[in-house]
């Protein structure tokens, strides 16, 4: 009897603040694996991918979904809100994917509860959450049980035992309502209509969960090659990253082991996703951000309903052209984000956008154990060239108190308090977006992706050049 040659796991994981085009690289990677896999976070962790003449705006589906062959697998350490997976689901299907018998969803995956987007909506704010639970699903993860009521309901929980958990559901809200004083904030609900949508929408979706506790491990043991989807990024870790301005899971590459639900010893390297033109949405340090200061308040400023007061749509009549050459940073911001298109998935809310930071780029590589990156949005670079100065700032050293260091503070006020000391590149005018083989890009960007190599002690593993999987270069034979 022959044995099976076991597979293997990589990982890919967003190295800044978000959004530096992770779904684009696994959309690029995804042929050469069978498994595509999700290990933390939720609907917060919106992502895009763009193929065959289909733009999808994916919030908890893995980003391989264009791909009909390929298994898609969300882990334990997930947190579902089935009512908009069902709208995700149907959106999918509805240009003709086929779903079943792909779509996995581990059973163990916790369950967003009608009481966890209230309590968001009442104490999110203040660091700019997304307001979709994912926070107080993660809390009652850990708090397990208040007053003998369970608080952390799983999808496995719901499959088996529906009446039960339901009713848990509602006694869950009940006592967040009276703990968090829904009705003195106007957002008291009709529960049990509440209660009957979920279930219409569980029913739905329920096809999709895994019971399997060892379904990933089974198909690596038989040989399946899995590639590990990264949400949001690693400078947003629950733990690494700047408290509390982070998300609400763990982020780094070791997590896609325990949320994801494989023994590490399947691991086979680390793929890490840079954007060159950096982007953060919510508060909290950033070093190389156009327009320090002013830049956040803008982007963060929300009116007496907690919308965000500029978005997309504030943008479409500024003229990015006008604003790049200014002396203000910030207007100068302003141009990257139109050109760049930084806006929130979810909340339509304008990223706050900076020059690329290898300081902090070698302390995730670092921290990761990251084996290679991929530098996306490389075409952004093009209009440096009209800036005032003409050239490519880079972040190259970090000073803090007077002295230099090489690593992020783990304190929050401290990072804030670092001061960058920039290299730059000469900027170029070549339009990259067609360009097919490395040797041919701009001789200027071929000599900043060495200095980021130089920098970071990592290789770069290719770059993007548009948001197309045509406009992707591989940098191995170059």
């Amino acid at each position: 009897m022959n044995t099976p040659t076991p597979g293997y796991a990589d990982v890919v994981i967003g190295t800044q603040y978000g959004d530096e085009g992770k779904a684009r690289v696994i959309d690029d990677m995804a042929a050469a694996y069978d498994i595509i896999a999700r290990f933390n976070g939720g609907s917060n962790a919106g992502h895009t991918v763009e193929a065959q003449g289909i733009r999808l705006a994916l919030r908890q589906v893995p980003s391989a979904v264009l791909y009909p062959d390929k298994i898609l697998y969300v882990g334990s350490g997930c947190v579902i809100d089935v009512e908009q997976l069902k709208e995700e689901t149907d959106t999918i299907k509805g240009h003709g994917i086929i779903l079943s018998g792909r779509l996995k969803f581990s059973s163990q995956a916790g369950l967003v509860q009608p009481h966890h987007k209230i309590i968001d909506a009442i104490i999110g704010g203040t660091i700019g959450t997304t307001k979709n639970g994912i926070g107080p699903a993660y809390a009652d993860r850990a708090i397990r049980m208040h007053e003998n009521q369970i608080t952390n309901i799983r999808l496995g929980d719901v499959l088996d035992a529906p009446e039960k958990f339901l009713e848990a559901i509602k006694q869950n809200y009940y006592q967040a309502a009276a703990q968090y004083r829904f009705a003195d904030h106007g957002l008291e609900i009709d529960i049990d209509a509440k209660i009957k949508a979920l279930k219409t929408s569980f029913d739905e979706v329920k096809e999709y969960i895994e019971m399997d506790t060892l379904f990933l491990q089974k198909r690596c043991e038989a040989g399946a090659k899995i590639l590990f989807e990264g949400a949001q990024s690693f400078m947003l870790d629950v733990n690494k990253g700047s408290v509390p301005y982070v998300t609400s899971s763990p982020t780094n590459a070791a997590a896609a082991y325990s949320g994801g639900d494989l023994p590490p010893k399947y691991h086979r390297k680390t793929i890490g996703v840079a954007k060159a033109v950096m982007s953060r949405v919510g508060y909290g340090p950033f070093t190389s951000e156009m327009g320090g200061t002013e830049s956040e308040q803008y982007c963060m400023k929300i009116d007496a309903a907690g919308v965000p007061v500029y978005n997309r749509d504030n943008e479409k009549t500024l003229d990015p052209a006008a604003l790049i050459g200014s002396d203000f940073a910030f207007e100068m911001g302003q141009a990257f984000r139109i050109y760049s298109r930084e806006y929130g998935t979810v909340t339509g809310r304008p990223r706050r956008v900076g020059h690329l930071d290898l300081v902090q780029l070698g302390y995730a590589i670092a921290v990761n154990g990251i084996d290679e990156i991929v530098l996306t949005k490389c075409d952004l670079l093009l209009h440096y060239v009209d800036t005032a100065g003409g050239d490519i700032p880079l972040v190259t050293k970090y000073m803090l108190d007077g002295k230099e260091i090489d690593y992020v503070p783990g304190a929050t006020n401290a990072y804030g308090r670092v001061e960058p000391g920039y290299e730059t590149v000469s900027g170029f005018s070549q339009d990259v977006g067609e360009v097919k083989e490395f040797s041919n890009l701009p001789e200027t960007l071929q000599s900043l992706i060495g200095l980021i190599e130089q920098k970071t002690n990592c290789a770069v593993r290719g770059v993007s050049v548009g948001p197309n999987r045509s406009q992707y270069i591989p940098k191995e034979n170059a």
